[in-house]
C-alpha cells in the first residue's frame, strides 16, 4: 500500500515540475498567433520600393510592411521587429523560424508554394525593364532582348530570373545580381542592357532619376506566350497554416479597401495592381 502510494505521489510531483517547466517557458508551446499578441512577429523584408524600404527618415514603409501591420493591428497583433534581409535568405531564414513572416512584395510561385505557406495575394503586377535613356536599342519585353542577343540583369533568385529564362534568355545574358542600385549601376556603366523589374519597381526607379539617363520599357503582360501579373504575398512556415488562415480572413477584408487603396497611392501603386488570381490558383500552375 505505501509503495503505491509512493509511485502515486511521485507521478503526481513528476507532472508538477513538467507544468512548471511549461509555465516558465512559455515560448516553447507558444503557437503563432499567441505570439502575435503577445511580443509581435519578426518580420524579413528585403529593402526594395515600393514593398518594404527604408526611407530618407529612417522609417520603414511599404506596400507589404504597411499592409501587414494594418491587417495585424485588425486581429490584435503586432510586429516586434524588422529586419532587412538579403533575397536568398528570406525563405530559408522563415523556414529556420529566425524570422515569421517575409514582407517583401515577393511574388507566389509555384517552385516557392512547396517550401512556404503564402497568404492570399495583395497585388498583382505587370512587368517592364528599365533600359538607358531613350531606349536606344528598342527593348520592348524579355523577347526583344533576347532576339538581339542583349544582356538582362535581376535580383538574384527574383521571378525576373524566371521571366527571362521563359522567354528563352541565354543563361550567359542573364545576370543576377544583389540589389536594385546594384543593378542601376550595371544598366548605366554598359555592363547590362536592361535591369528586370516590375512596373511599380520602374516607377520608384525613375522618381529618384532626373538626369534622363534611364527609361522604362513598355509594360508587358506576358512573357515566353505565358501570362506574367505576378501575384505578391507574404510568407509563412508551413506548420503555421492556422495563423494564416486567421490572417487571411482578415486580409480578404482589407484587399481593395479605402484604406489599402491609400496605402498603394501613396507608394505609387494603382487599383489596376490589386491581385486577380488566388494564392490556390497560382501554386497549382
Amino acid at each position: 500500500m505505501q509503495k503505491r502510494h509512493f509511485k502515486v505521489f511521485s507521478l503526481i510531483a513528476a507532472l508538477a515540475v513538467v507544468c512548471a517547466l511549461g509555465m516558465s517557458r512559455p515560448g516553447m508551446a507558444e503557437g503563432l498567433m499567441e505570439r502575435a499578441k503577445a511580443d509581435g512577429l519578426r518580420v524579413a523584408f528585403y529593402n526594395f520600393a515600393p514593398y518594404a524600404y527604408v526611407d530618407d527618415s529612417g522609417d520603414l514603409v511599404g506596400t507589404d510592411v504597411e499592409t501587414l501591420q494594418a491587417v495585424l493591428a485588425k486581429m490584435g497583433a503586432k510586429i516586434e521587429d524588422a529586419k532587412a534581409t538579403d533575397w536568398g535568405a528570406l525563405i530559408p531564414g522563415v523556414k529556420a523560424k529566425r524570422f515569421d513572416v517575409v514582407a517583401a512584395g515577393m511574388f507566389v510561385t509555384p517552385k516557392r508554394c512547396a517550401e512556404v505557406r503564402f497568404s492570399e495575394p495583395t497585388f498583382g503586377i505587370k512587368q517592364a525593364v528599365a533600359v538607358a535613356g531613350g531606349n536606344p536599342k528598342g527593348i520592348e519585353n524579355y523577347e526583344s532582348i533576347r532576339d538581339q542577343g542583349l544582356k538582362v540583369g535581376a535580383v538574384s533568385g527574383s521571378a525576373q530570373v524566371g521571366y527571362a529564362q521563359t522567354a528563352g534568355i541565354a543563361e550567359e545574358n542573364i545576370v543576377q545580381l544583389p540589389d536594385n542600385p546594384t543593378g542601376v549601376a550595371a544598366l548605366n556603366a554598359g555592363r547590362i542592357d536592361a535591369w528586370a523589374v516590375s512596373a511599380p519597381g520602374i516607377r520608384q526607379i525613375l522618381k529618384g532619376i532626373t538626369d534622363g539617363s534611364i527609361d522604362s520599357s513598355p509594360v508587358f503582360d506576358t512573357v515566353g506566350g505565358k501570362p506574367a501579373v505576378s501575384h505578391g504575398a507574404f510568407a509563412f512556415r508551413k506548420d503555421d497554416g492556422d495563423f494564416v488562415d486567421a490572417f487571411n480572413q482578415e486580409l480578404a477584408a482589407f484587399i481593395g479597401s479605402d484604406e489599402h487603396l491609400a496605402i498603394m497611392a501613396k507608394h505609387d501603386m494603382t487599383a489596376d495592381e490589386l491581385p486577380v488570381l488566388k494564392t490556390s490558383e497560382i501554386c497549382v500552375e
